[in-house]
Parts: C-alpha cells; structure tokens; sequence
C-alpha cells in the first residue's frame, strides 16, 4: 500500500479539493463560475509548493521518495496552469462543476501512482486517474458532435487495457503470493521465466492502450483534439506520465537473472522505434492543427520509450534517467503547444492550419510561445527537448555497441522527419499573410484571446527555456529515475 509519509498525503489533498469545488462550484452563481480555474490552481498551487520545499529540504538519501516527489511536482503544476487555462473558455451554463473537480481526482490519481509501493494499488491508481478523463474527453459535446464518439472510442480501447493489465498483475499475484514490489522479485525467484514474461507483457500491453503506443493508439487522435485545452494538457502530461511510471514501476517486481527483463527490453525498443516512426509518418498528412500535436505525440511517446527500453536491454540506468527527463520535458512542452494552439483555434475561428495564416504575428507572445514549444519538440538548443533528445542520443552512443548507436541513429531520423510538418506549421502561422477566403475544416466563432490562456503558456514556454538552460537545478530527476530500477541496474 501506499505509505503514510508527508508527500503521499498529497494525492487526499488534492482528491479531497475535487469534493470541496463541486460544493462550492454547485452553490455560486453562474456568473461567478468563471472564477472555478482560479480556485482549482489554487488549490494545486499548495500542493506544488508543499512538494517542492519537500523535495528542497529532503537529504539525498534511498528511502526518499523522489519518483513520487518528481512527479508529483510535473502533475500539480501542469494540472494547475491547465485548470487557470481553462477558466472563461467553458460554458458557465454547462456542467463546470464536474468539470474541475473531475480534473482533480485524475490529477490525485496521476499523483498517487509515484508514491505507491503495491502493484495492485498502482493499478488502481491509474484507473483513478483515467475515468474521470473518459468523462472530460466529451465535454465539449455541445459545441463538437464528434466529441462523445471520440470519448466512447477512448474508454472501449482504455477498459480493455485496462483488463489487459489486470490479467498480468493477476498473474503475478498468483505466481508470487504477494503484490508488494520490494517483496515480489524474491517471491517470483523460482517462478518459470515464461510466466513472468507473459505477466510483464500483458502488464506493457495494458498500459500501452493509455500510453497510446503504436498499434494501439488509435484512441489518441480524437481525444487530444476534441477534449478541452485544460483536458488535453493533462492527458499528455500529467495522466500520461501517470501511467508511464505505473507501466515500469510495475515492472520493477520482475526478478533479474533470469533474461526476462533483457527480452522486455527487446519489445520496449520495438515498440518505441514503430510507435515514433509511425507517429511522425501520420502527422505529414494532416491539415488540421490539432491533429498534427496528436500524432507527434504518438511520436514523442516512441522517443521516451526508448530510452527506457535502452535501459532494460544494456543494464544502462543513464538511459532511465534520459527516458523520465524527456517525459518531462514533453509534458511541459506539448501541454503548451495543446493549449497554444486552442487559442489560436479559437482566435482564427478555424482549426485548420490554412486558416490561421499569420496568426503568430498578430499575437507575437503567443506566437512566440508556440515557436518555442515546436522548436523544443524538435530538438532545438536552448530548450528542454533539445537536452532531452541529446540525453537519448548519448545514451545510445554510450553503449559501445552497434545495436545502441543505431537506436541513437532512428532517433535522430525521426527527429529530421518531425521537421516535415512542423516548419509548415510554423511558416505559416508566424510568416504567412492572413488568409483572404475562407478554409474549408471545422470553423468555429472567433473569441478574444484569453489572457489566462496566454499567462499558462508563457508560463510554460519559460520552463521549457529554463530547463534546457539550467538542468542541473533539477537532479533529483536522476534520483528518480533509480527509483525506477531496484533491480540491479543502478
């Protein structure tokens, strides 16, 4: 179970803020509503700053828990830009008053998952995080009918690996009597290598529908570009990241010697080229804005995943480091670009590309904004995601061996490819004359930019910077990251 220390309290503070908005939500007048996004960051605010001074003040020792710390700060500060995004973009007749607290219970489960130390809770703590997701994906029905499709699409394929992961947790409950990760590798000693392998496939194949990688992402599309900014946001930083370190926390009950962990190392690395390969091949023929952040992200998940499946194959804790880095740093800079775009979506009064020609311009911080998030998304210096992607690029290389430089050599490919469709984009949004006849594509009524839009992805733009310029600031990354491998990598 989840142990009682100060920063698991956390993920109860913050489920225990999405019972508190909905009364609060519930009794105040519509026209006061609006102001729910500035309660709800609020909210997550003091939880970020509690886990930052834990984190500071925290001695660099085992027992502290700097995976649960981490990625507690990325949940609550991300989620807490994405509900101040969100405020005076919702209906105040709709239903706000499941929209935030709803946000926050997926943000508690996302948060608990880095604390918890049971298999089984893991489990359950992903689910806490992805149900109310399923909800906030059709919550823009009224204004898109394509939104509840896309919502139902998720939660099919979300409930089957959902039962997918069950079954390979169930296998190891079974096999080793116990479903504490510190107790299981010893448990599962003499267990068949083919038992455990077919439990950590299923387990990887489970989370692998909600990490969306390639062929299971189908789900993605639809529900990044249909789902609100605030939702989006979310769901490719902080719900996601949640199940990242679900997926190999998981995996880190497996016993070592035995070949298991080197043959799932395998199929990570398969999966992450196929899934950042495909990804980047289906974002070079969509038109749509949205659209195109959606399968980059299916790309970018291929690049985080292979650190981490560098890792299980070479026994390279580097590369563990260099996967939850870039995790990181795609959650701030794709959260941005989601939320970027949306209001050039709504300011255009399209979501097609074609229709947002110069739009940079007119709004230059912005604009400026989104360059700076597609400019890391590529790997440009001075950017988290350039230091991200030369993380994997050395690890790779590190290895000494053929197998690793090509791996850092598919990455960099694919990097190249990524260039395809986001230099169009950003020629055309920053450098294009305004476009005189209407584009065909979903239209929407033009809006005035909202300026805590504008606040959340400058906000974001700023970290991006930062990180890429001080990473040193944060090395309780590294911590983290072997936190993820107990079993004999670091």
């Amino acid at each position: 179970m989840i142990a009682l220390d100060p920063g698991t309290l956390v993920p109860l503070y913050i489920a225990l803020g999405g019972i508190v908005l909905y009364v609060v939500i519930s009794r105040i007048p519509p026209g006061y509503r609006r102001w729910s996004g500035t309660l709800t960051a609020l909210w997550l605010a003091a939880a970020f700053l509690y886990l930052l001074l834990t984190i500071l003040e925290s001695p660099p020792s085992p027992g502290t828990p700097y995976l649960g710390l981490t990625c507690g700060l990325l949940v609550t500060g991300l989620g807490g830009l994405a509900a101040f995004a969100s405020q005076g973009n919702l209906d105040p007749d709709g239903p706000v008053r499941f929209y935030y607290p709803l946000c926050l219970f997926a943000l508690a489960g996302a948060t608990a998952v880095g604390f918890a130390t049971d298999l089984f809770t893991i489990f359950v703590m992903v689910e806490l995080s992805a149900l109310p997701i399923y909800a906030l994906v059709a919550y823009r029905y009224r204004e898109d009918k394509n939104a509840v499709p896309a919502a139902m699409k998720y939660l099919v394929q979300g409930v089957s690996g959902t039962l997918t992961a069950l079954f390979g947790v169930s296998v190891l409950f079974l096999a080793g009597k116990t479903t504490d990760l510190s107790s299981l590798p010893g448990a599962l000693s003499g267990t068949s290598p083919v038992v455990i392998l077919l439990a950590a496939v299923l387990i990887l194949l489970g989370y692998g529908v909600k990490l969306a990688i390639v062929p299971l992402h189908s789900w993605l599309p639809d529900a990044y570009a249909l789902a609100p900014p605030g939702v989006t946001a979310i769901m490719v930083g902080a719900t996601k990241t949640g199940v990242l370190v679900a997926l190999f926390l998981s995996l880190t009950a497996l016993p070592s010697g035995n070949g298991t962990i080197f043959v799932l190392g395998l199929i990570v690395t398969f999966f992450a080229l196929v899934t950042m390969t495909a990804g980047n091949l289906l974002a070079l023929n969509q038109k749509d804005l949205r659209y195109i952040l959606a399968y980059s992200s299916v790309a970018q998940m291929g690049y985080i995943l292979l650190g981490f499946g560098m890792g299980l194959v070479y026994d390279f804790p580097f590369a563990f480091t260099a996967g939850l880095y870039y995790t990181i740093a795609y959650s701030i800079m794709k959260g941005g670009a989601f939320m970027a775009a949306d209001a050039f979506s709504w300011e255009a009064g399209t979501t097609e590309v074609e229709g947002m020609r110069g739009i940079g311009a007119r709004h230059p911080l912005l604009g400026i904004a989104f360059v700076i998030f597609v400019l890391g998304l590529i790997g440009v210096p001075f950017t988290c995601g350039f230091l991200g992607k030369l993380l994997l690029e050395q690890a790779g290389m590190a290895t000494s061996l053929m197998s690793g430089v090509v791996l850092a050599l598919i990455l960099a490919v694919n990097s190249v490819v990524s260039l395809g469709y986001y230099i169009p984009v950003l020629s055309i949004l920053m450098f294009s004359a305004p476009a005189v006849a209407p584009v065909a594509g979903p239209v929407r009524k033009k809006a005035v930019l909202s300026r805590s839009v504008l606040f959340a992805v400058v906000v974001l733009a700023i970290v991006t910077v930062y990180l890429g310029l001080f990473p040193e600031s944060f090395d309780w990354i590294t911590h983290a990251a072997g936190q993820l491998t107990p079993w004999g990598l670091v």
